[in-house]
Formats: C-alpha cells, sequence, structure tokens
C-alpha cells in the first residue's frame, strides 16, 4: 500500500479516499500539528508566471474566480483561466462508476505549453475520482507533468459559500504540490490531506510555517 503522507519517487501526491484512514500517522486530526521535521520535506521549485486553472464539468465560474484569489492571497501566484472542459467521459470506468484520474492528469498536462511556456495546470472538477489502490481520491497530483486535480464530488455538500471555500483550500493543496510541497503534518495548514469535508474545512486556505519558509515565503 502506498503512504499518502509522501509524494512518490516520480512526483506523484494523492489524497487517499476513507479507506485509507490509518495509514498515515498524520492523518488523524486528533493527533495535533507535529514538528516540521516530521513532513516530508521536498525542494520548492521555481515561481512559475501562473497557474492556469481547469474546470471540468459542472464547476461553476465563481468557484473557479475565487480559487483563483486564494492562490494569489496564499501563494502569491496568479493564475489565469483554462478552457473550460467536458466531463471527462474517456477517464470513466464504468465497472467503477468513477473517472480515473491519472487519465484526466495527462490531458491536462498536454494544456501545459502556452506563448510564456510550460506552467502549473489544475483542473477542478466534480466527478468522483479513483486510482486502482484506493476507493476514491480527493486529488492526485503529477508535479514531474506539472497537472494535478481534484474533484468537488465528496466536497460539494453544505452551503455554496462552503463549498467555495473548500475548493479554495484543495487548490492552494494541489498547487503547492506543484510547487514541490509534500503533505503537512498540521492538520490546519492547506497542505495536509484531506480525505472528506471535514478534513477541508479543519483546514485553511493558508499555509503553516514550515510550508511558508519550504517555499521561501515571509511570515
Amino acid at each position: 500500500m502506498r503512504r499518502n503522507d509522501e509524494a512518490s519517487s516520480n512526483g506523484r501526491t494523492a489524497d487517499f479516499g476513507s479507506a485509507y484512514e490509518g495509514s498515515n500517522p498524520s492523518a488523524s486530526a486528533n493527533s495535533g500539528p507535529r514538528p516540521g521535521s516530521a513532513r516530508a520535506e521536498l525542494k520548492a521549485l521555481a515561481r512559475p508566471s501562473h497557474v492556469l486553472l481547469v474546470p471540468l464539468g459542472e464547476v461553476s465560474p465563481k468557484v473557479v474566480a475565487e480559487a483563483a484569489q486564494a492562490l494569489r492571497e496564499v501563494l502569491g501566484v496568479a493564475a489565469k483561466n483554462g478552457p473550460s472542459l467536458d466531463r471527462p467521459r474517456y477517464a470513466f470506468n464504468e465497472a467503477r462508476g468513477q473517472y480515473h484520474a491519472t487519465s484526466i492528469l495527462r490531458r491536462l498536462a498536454s494544456l501545459r505549453t502556452g506563448g510564456s511556456g510550460p506552467v502549473p495546470v489544475v483542473g477542478i472538477t466534480d466527478v468522483d475520482l479513483f486510482l486502482p489502490d484506493a476507493p476514491y481520491v480527493i486529488g492526485d497530483a503529477d508535479r514531474d507533468a506539472g497537472a494535478a486535480i481534484f474533484s468537488l464530488a465528496r466536497l460539494s455538500h453544505g452551503a455554496p459559500a462552503e463549498v467555495r471555500r473548500r475548493a479554495q483550500v484543495e487548490t492552494v493543496h494541489a498547487t503547492g504540490h506543484l510547487l514541490g510541497l509534500s503533505h503537512c503534518a498540521d492538520y490546519r495548514c492547506a497542505m495536509f490531506v484531506s480525505r472528506d469535508a471535514a478534513d477541508s474545512d479543519r483546514k485553511g486556505p493558508g499555509l503553516c510555517s514550515s510550508c511558508r519558509a519550504a517555499l521561501g515565503s515571509e511570515g
């Protein structure tokens, strides 16, 4: 079973489903913050000129706009709107009734090249995602490919403002992976692993001091 508190050697980092709860010693909200040394530190990557945000399926423009705002305020990274894509039917697995995250990442990675060179791409979707070794995933990121995806399918209950805040949190989380951050042991940090809406609500869109330091940010 792949651990979900560290990135794999090929730059992949996923937020696994609830069946994996307990496999990650940092994934319990009751454990409290842990020292920065308890997290898997990765070398921060160069800041991109911007991040491309790509909605897939029925994702409202307001969700995307507020996600972009979080990137500017928390990471100091500009965001541009990518093309609005249809629901990714090419990634649908009929037996599971879910969408294969890796297939979507490949498609998103093809959107990276623009006039200013390759930039990170973060997809926001409303379909339920999976990886073969997990019942579901909230999100998946591949730093080498420069692409990440997260789903609101399991985060969409509640008031619209709550859902938009979760989208902000998970956009920062996904982009943080593409900038070189791993999962964080502090449950108040946006880089803490999300398994459900409660995890996302418990976090803020902000980063802890250890993650800010890893990115070379002040404060």
